[in-house]
């Protein structure tokens, strides 16, 4: 009997799971991602205990699975699993053969993605308990035959190291993670306005100074640890230790500094790297947020010369990502030498001047034998090379716009992949993008959403991001924020780029995922199960009136933030100071309720009061303080009336020229 759907597969196989010998439930038939190809073969199913020996001859491979299987012997024995390599394998780039017969186990890979992907397979077939390493169990393994390979080439995983700092473990931790869900790209975002993480030795000062930010360093902190001096940057011997580790499991990693925009941290160190452009930076208590390189400065190329020919000898990727999103184009209309150049060319629009400047570094990654990646606004300007990869983020339309335009182009806009956004709509993660699902993400159909056959000729693939703007805060509450804002959403990733769009469907889909999560026990994944519960208490919005020591940049702001309106927040004309002060006064005194006061962003730790005091008053006049901002906010109970809530601030400047500013959410306990 013979099927391509795993759906019936797990049918005739159910009688199989008796015979595990072992006591972990055999979850290895909910294979995911789902292969393209299943058959079911003669025979019961293949015994493997102590005595089975695996053999296989492919030395980076045998290293690895190792780790799983370490009792077991290498040798030619009677039982026995085979991992081999078979070129002449029918099947695709990184596509594998996996033969599961009662008398010997053989997994072919077509070459060594292939036998690796083989491997993953196999393991999936174990009991969830062979992921804790040194397998010793006993069990059976069904009587099947898979034949299999990814339908796209590029699976990837963006993260930022940037604007936090991630230690080298944990970066490795998550590869092996995504190396087991068949992903082949990490995308390293090392660059940006809040970090330099990467050695350039040539340029020590890059990561002595750009590396850290707040306490005593010229880059202020704006996520989280305001009161000290964080960051951190990888050697170019760790960045070699982790693409090898990387390379073993079959992962490529991309990595990205990020210009012409998002270079504040840069232009810390080296200021001429910015445009000569005087401004007033009072609002912002005097810090100066300029981060665009000036594209008319000759020197600027030449930096970046001794930038990109260290990198390109410690990435052996083929690819480079060069950046080209979010730039601040005034930055140029302001500066005289951008300005004349931009006459003296001919160009009509900004953007033309920021293909220019990255057409410059693409000569020089090239020079050094890698290839361009972009962000989708760098071809805006209609005269960037053909070359270069873009990564759509914005949105869908984006994505079309590129492949339309005849570049080669990874999907990934931030409203389908973006991992950093919230998974429920009272949760922790970002917003702009709306709430993104492992089921949203899983339901990407290009045909469906209107990209032609040419178009989809065009796509390299797709790609999760995960922007750590909240990863400072978020581990002081998660075991792993990373992992529980990643998974199960990778694993939706991981099949849509693996499986063919004929073969998914969410229903069955979210069947196997369940069970899979056995596996992301086993494989020690801090995943996100379900949403959070609901605050308890009924939610209550007393009369109040709102009054800051601020001016603010709207004039309805603090009426509108006297009724409760308006969950995004409404913006000040400029940083706090020291001394600062909002004020709420309640009509009615409040008593028995708990109070959740926010400065800056609801959604992110950004544009609020780095530190200060909250303070209470039974009768709006004397105040005493009962709580210190924590990364711009406090929660409060009150347990006797109280006329009115003060925060104030202790901390002059934000690394903003704003504070946002917000309604505070009121519950009455509960008994």
């Amino acid at each position: 009997m013979k099927t391509r759907a795993l759906a019936l597969l797990f049918t005739i196989v159910a009688s199989v799971q008796a015979v595990c010998l072992s006591a972990a439930t055999p979850d290895g038939l909910n294979l995911l991602p789902q292969p393209r190809n299943v058959e079911m073969c003669e025979g019961e199913y293949f015994r493997f205990d102590p005595t089975t020996t695996v053999h296989c001859n492919i030395p980076q491979l045998r290293r690895y699975l190792s780790d799983y299987l370490p009792t077991f012997s290498w040798s030619s024995p009677r039982s026995r699993v085979e991992v081999r390599l078979n070129p002449s394998l029918e099947v695709p780039k990184e596509g594998y053969r996996l033969s599961i017969r009662p008398e010997r186990v053989v997994v072919e890979g077509v070459d060594y993605a292939g036998a690796f992907y083989g491997v993953q397979t196999l393991l999936q077939f174990f009991p969830s308990t062979v992921y804790e390493g040194g397998f010793r169990e006993a069990c059976s393994l069904p009587c099947v035959e898979i034949t299999d390979w990814p339908e796209y080439s590029h699976r990837g995983q963006h993260l930022d190291v940037a604007r936090t700092f991630m230690p080298l473990e944990e970066i490795k931790e998550f590869v092996e993670h995504l190396a087991r869900h068949k992903i082949n790209r990490l995308h390293l975002h090392l660059t940006d306005d809040e970090g330099w993480r990467v050695e350039i030795l040539s340029h020590p000062e890059l990561t002595e100074v750009g590396a850290w930010r707040g306490g005593d360093s010229p880059i202020w902190a704006i996520y989280g640890s305001f009161d000290e001096k964080y960051g951190g940057y990888y050697t170019q011997a760790e960045l070699r230790e982790l693409v090898a580790w990387a390379a073993d499991r079959c992962i490529t990693i991309i990595p990205e500094v990020d210009l012409p925009g998002h270079s504040l941290a840069i232009g810390k160190v080296i200021p001429e790297v910015l445009c000569p452009v005087e401004r007033d930076n009072s609002a912002a208590a005097g810090y100066d947020r300029r981060n665009v390189w000036c594209v008319a400065r000759e020197e600027n190329y030449a930096l970046l010369d001794d930038i990109f020919r260290e990198l390109a000898d410690v990435f052996p990727s083929e690819w480079m990502h060069i950046g080209g999103d979010e730039v601040g184009m005034k930055q140029w209309a302001d500066c005289p030498h951008c300005s004349a150049l931009y006459k003296s060319e001919g160009y009509t629009d900004y953007s033309q001047l920021e293909a220019h400047f990255l057409n410059r570094v693409v000569e020089i990654v090239e020079r050094y034998g890698k290839r361009p990646v972009v962000w989708n606004e760098a071809i805006n300007g209609g005269n960037l090379t053909h070359d270069a990869l873009v990564c759509g983020w914005k949105d869908m339309e984006a994505c079309k716009k590129a492949t339309s335009e005849g570049y080669r182009t990874v999907v990934m806009p931030g409203s389908w992949f973006y991992f950093d956004m919230r998974q429920s709509a009272k949760e922790m993660g970002h917003n702009w993008a709306g709430v993104v699902t492992p089921e949203k993400c899983y339901s990407v159909d290009l045909e469906t959403l209107g990209f032609k056959e040419s178009q989809i000729a065009l796509i390299e693939g797709f790609e999760g991001a995960f922007w750590s703007e909240l990863h400072l805060v978020g581990r002081e509450t998660f075991e792993c924020y990373l992992e529980y804002m990643t998974f199960p959403r990778v694993c939706a990733l991981a099949e849509l780029c693996w499986t063919p769009q004929s073969l998914r469907q969410w229903g069955d889909f979210e069947l196997r995922l369940k069970a899979h999560g056995e596996r992301m026990n086993a494989m020690g994944i801090s995943y996100r199960h379900a949403a959070p519960p609901a605050p308890q208490g009924r939610q209550i919005t007393p009369k109040m009136t709102v009054s800051t020591s601020m001016p603010m940049s709207r004039s309805e702001a603090l009426d509108k933030l006297s009724v409760y309106a308006n969950d995004w927040g409404y913006r000040t004309k400029r940083t706090c100071e020291d001394g600062d002060w909002i004020l709420y006064e309640f009509a009615q005194p409040l008593d028995n309720v708990k109070v959740e006061l926010t400065t800056g962003y609801r959604h992110v730790t950004r544009g609020l009061i780095p530190m200060g005091k909250v303070e209470v008053s039974i009768d709006g006049h004397t105040f005493r303080s009962v709580a210190d901002l924590h990364n711009g906010s406090a929660t409060i109970e009150l347990s006797r009336p109280t006329k009115a809530i003060r925060l104030r601030s202790t901390a002059t400047g934000n690394g903003e020229s704003f504070v946002f500013l917000q309604y505070p959410i009121i519950h009455t306990l509960t008994k």
